[in-house]
Parts: C-alpha cells; structure tokens; sequence
C-alpha cells in the first residue's frame, strides 16, 4: 500500500495539530486496508458494519501505536496535544464513517469509550524500543478475533503480520511527518 506521508517540499511547517490530522488519515487508510487484505487472504466479513468493528479495533491499536512512538519522541505537553489531536481527527473520520454506514446513533459516545478501554487494556503491556511486545500483539490478534468468525486463525494472522504491518506502515509516516 503506498501513503503519502511527506509534505512538500516548499510547504511552511506544520503544527503538531495539523501533523496529527495528517497521521489520523494514515491511520484511516492503514486500518482499511488491513481488512482488505484480511478479507483478500479469505476471512469473512458479514457487513460494512461488521468492517466498521474490525477497523475501530485497528484504529485503537494504531492510536496506542503513535502514543508509545511519541512518548519517547516528545515532551509532556507537546505529546498530549498530539495525541489529543490524533485521537480526535480519529474519533470525526471514524464516526462520520459510522453515520453514513449505521444511521444515527450514539456512535461518537460508544467509540470513545472504546478508545478509553483499549487505553486502559494496552497500557501495562510491553512496547520498547518502537515494537510492540508479544503481550501487545497478542491482545491486538484477540481483540479483532472477537468480533470476526475465525477466532484463532484470524489472531495470529494479526499478530504476526497485519499488526506488525501496520506498525511498520505508522511508524515511517510518523518520521516522514515530523521531519
């Protein structure tokens, strides 16, 4: 998958919210495409619904992703900004998705408590050196196995190659950006 993740050459230089707006797209086409290839190599999705559960799950696991890529990268402050701004740039793409795909609803509500949730999930498991421990991967295969048909197959499937993908995928858009 090819991402546009520099900016031009002769552009003035971007603030941390812009950045993270910029990264919130990343993470929208890396988390798609993630079920696309899921679905190409032959797991079963029942709706665009259904996809919408997959790719929220991605998203929470690519907002931990960025979170602990900038915690060693970043100050305090600047970082809750970041992260604050990513996340909400997340939350309006993902619910705006929601509401063409669902109907009204309390979409932006549920999908905040879910971000809040996988927070708290992620946050004692391992992540050093810009890679996601065993435990981090594992709870990312478990938690897309949850809502797909082929619970087993399907987490190490995400375990050992679209969740390190997209990492790989966040992590050199990250570099490109801020540089």
């Amino acid at each position: 998958m090819q991402i546009k993740s520099r900016w031009n050459k002769r552009a003035k230089e971007q603030s941390i919210e812009e950045i993270a707006g910029a990264l919130g797209f990343i993470s929208w086409k890396i988390a798609t495409n993630a079920v696309l290839e899921l679905e190409k190599k032959g797991y079963e999705t029942d709706s665009n619904a259904h996809r919408l559960q997959i790719i929220g799950e991605f998203l929470a696991f690519l907002l931990q992703v960025a979170d602990r890529l900038a915690f060693v990268k970043m100050e305090s402050d600047e970082r809750r900004r970041f992260i604050s701004a990513l996340a909400m740039h997340i939350v309006n793409t993902f619910v705006g998705n929601q509401y063409d795909v669902l109907g009204e609803g309390e979409h932006q509500k549920a999908f905040i408590e879910l971000l809040n949730q996988r927070a708290d999930d992620y946050a004692g498991l391992s992540f050093d050196e810009g890679e996601a421990g065993f435990d981090f991967r594992r709870f990312f295969g478990e938690q897309v196995a949850a809502v797909m048909r082929e619970k087993h197959f399907v987490s190490q499937e995400v375990m050992d190659i679209e969740g390190p993908d997209a990492i790989k995928m966040l992590k050199k858009s990250m570099q490109d950006l801020f540089k």
